[in-house]
C-alpha cells in the first residue's frame, strides 16, 4: 500500500468579500513532508491583499507535533519561512488547532 495516500491534504480557501480575511481549511495529515504545500497556499492567499488576516484552520486535520510548532512560530513571527517566501511581506497568520 502506498503510504502517501494517507498523507494527502484536502485544502479549501475562503476569501472574505472585503478581502480583509481569509480562511484556509485543511483536512488530512499535515507532515514535515507536505507542510511546504500549506505555506505556498498561505503565501498565495496573502498575495491577494498583503496584510489580511489568514486563518489556517487545522481543526479537521491531523498535524505532526513538530509541524504544529513550526506553524505557530510562523504565526508568532508574522512571517512565512524564507525558503517559501523570501519577501519581507508580513503575513497575519492565525492557527486554529487540530481538534485532538
Amino acid at each position: 500500500m502506498d503510504l502517501d495516500v494517507h498523507h494527502k491534504l484536502r485544502v479549501q480557501v475562503y476569501l472574505g468579500s472585503d478581502m480583509a480575511a481569509a480562511r484556509i481549511e485543511v483536512r488530512g495529515s499535515v507532515t514535515p513532508r507536505n507542510v511546504v504545500a500549506l505555506y505556498v497556499i498561505t503565501r498565495r492567499t496573502n498575495a491577494f491583499a498583503p496584510g489580511m488576516e489568514v486563518l489556517l484552520d487545522l481543526s479537521r486535520a491531523r498535524v505532526d507535533a513538530s509541524v504544529l510548532d513550526e506553524l505557530f512560530r510562523a504565526a508568532r513571527n508574522q512571517q512565512l519561512p524564507a525558503g517559501v517566501d523570501p519577501s519581507p511581506a508580513p503575513c497575519c497568520l492565525r492557527i486554529l488547532e487540530p481538534a485532538s
